[in-house]
């Protein structure tokens, strides 16, 4: 037991929890989507995912960003790149994927193992929570959560979806009308190639018309 005014600290205090923050890029052109089969990692190697990288040490997302983007033979800037989806994931210890949209970009992708694909044609052997968190961002959602969860409910304030699920379900649910919803979206998105609007807005109109074509 500590002195008169001495702070008592205990003893079995757990300590802070740190999770992997993933950072992955959206780069699109002509309605493709650039991949790269993941190898010599030790998990899912041979699947296909976006340029990623993890978070260092006192580096910012924007930074890591830059990083992934140069590996891949991509020259990028701070304003090139946009949040398009947050995914938590909690199938092993945790990790945050923040997925960014890029614009702008200048140089020609030549990392081993990049090809590019057609958004409504991807790979199967995809990594499933880089399919999953596609089709979500294809949706309109910015955030979820992996394993596939149900939405118990969903509200929205400035665009920012809130998701209650739990795992062991097939996928998100829908009500009628959301699906119908989302199904017009995917159709006006393929009516539409001349539509103006930000590189995000590009992204998820093609991903929409993945999703739900």
């Amino acid at each position: 037991m500590g002195r008169a005014g001495d702070t008592s600290i205990a003893a079995d205090a757990s300590p802070r929890r740190r999770v992997v923050v993933d950072v992955i890029l959206l780069l699109m052109r002509n309605g493709r989507i650039l991949l790269r089969e993941r190898a010599n990692t030790g998990y899912g190697d041979g699947a296909y995912e976006p340029p990623s990288g993890e978070l260092a040490d006192r580096e910012t997302i924007v930074e890591t960003a830059i990083r992934v983007a140069s590996v891949a033979g991509v020259l990028i800037g701070g304003e090139n790149v946009s949040l398009a989806h947050v995914m938590h994931d909690v199938s092993g210890s945790g990790r945050i994927a923040f997925f960014l949209s890029v614009s702008g970009w200048a140089g020609q992708p030549t990392s081993p193992g990049m090809r590019w694909f057609p958004v409504g044609d991807l790979p199967t052997n995809m990594l499933d929570r880089v399919r999953v968190a596609l089709r979500n961002y294809g949706d309109g959602l910015r955030f979820s959560t992996y394993p596939a969860f149900v939405t118990a409910a969903i509200g929205g304030s400035d665009g920012f979806h809130t998701l209650n699920g739990f795992p062991g379900s097939d996928g998100p649910y829908w009500s009628d009308d959301a699906l119908a919803d989302r199904r017009r979206a995917g159709r006006h998105a393929r009516r539409s190639p001349g539509h103006h609007g930000s590189p995000g807005q590009h992204a998820r109109a093609s991903l929409a018309a993945l999703a739900f074509g």
